[in-house]
């Protein structure tokens, strides 16, 4: 099984670690929002998109890390926690992106079927020479694709910053945020804090993440900070 020891920590040497410590700044303030009670933490986490730009592109270097949702203990309804709503939010973002993609397709023609499309589809053997081209996207249409999708084609991944080690086992019977996580194909985690023992006896959920390929790193020097809006619960 893996241990803390594998958990990374965060050097200042780390060419991003001013972001890091932006993001778990960030999160520390979402903690605080947090509304106190005797049986769970306040805790602030926050989702964000890191785009790996290629060499030869124009993707501007300062955009590669976009805020995507953030969240708080106890934000949404159900005894939801801070990573929890995060991704749920996110659930949300793609569902009305979709749904945006669905609309646009629909108003110039695209993704029709072919029983129902007067266009036959390229390759089809109704298809000829003398078949129209399919439509294309108006200036507008294509202008506010390219505002949602301007570089397709990079490659992007999930983190996740949490004031404190996302749950391995939750006292409510509810899904722990440590398979939430796995679930939902975050490749990174940095937490300010290990989970207290106080409802657990042994906090597992660094472990469970690293065990399923999640790089899991400790950003130190917040720890006060992070550990600050459970007072109520803590002796600091």
């Amino acid at each position: 099984m893996a241990t803390a020891l594998d958990m990374q920590v965060l050097s200042k040497d780390d060419k991003d670690a001013t972001m890091h410590f932006h993001f778990m700044k960030l999160a520390i303030e979402q903690a605080k929002m947090s509304i106190p009670v005797q049986s769970g933490f306040c805790v602030g986490a926050v989702l964000v998109q890191e785009t790996y730009p290629d060499p030869n592109s124009d993707f501007p270097q300062e955009d590669r890390f976009r805020v995507v949702a953030t969240g708080f203990s106890r934000e949404l309804e159900g005894n939801t926690h801070a990573e929890e709503c995060c991704l749920l939010k996110l659930e949300a973002l793609e569902a009305a992106e979709q749904e945006k993609e669905r609309e646009l397709e629909s108003d110039v023609g695209v993704g029709a079927s072919p029983a129902s499309s007067p266009i036959p589809p390229s390759g089809s053997k109704f298809a000829s020479s003398s078949s129209p081209p399919l439509p294309s996207l108006s200036p507008e249409m294509d202008k506010q694709y390219k505002l949602r999708h301007p570089h397709p084609q990079l490659k992007k991944e999930w983190i996740m910053y949490t004031t404190m080690e996302p749950c391995g086992a939750r006292l409510s019977g509810n899904k722990p945020c440590s398979e939430r996580l796995i679930e939902a194909g975050i490749r990174r985690v940095y937490v300010g804090v290990r989970e207290p023992r106080s409802f657990v006896k042994d906090p597992c959920g660094v472990e469970k993440m690293i065990e399923n390929g999640i790089t899991v790193v400790h950003i130190p020097g917040l720890e006060e900070h992070c550990l600050a809006p459970n007072r109520h619960i803590l002796t600091l």
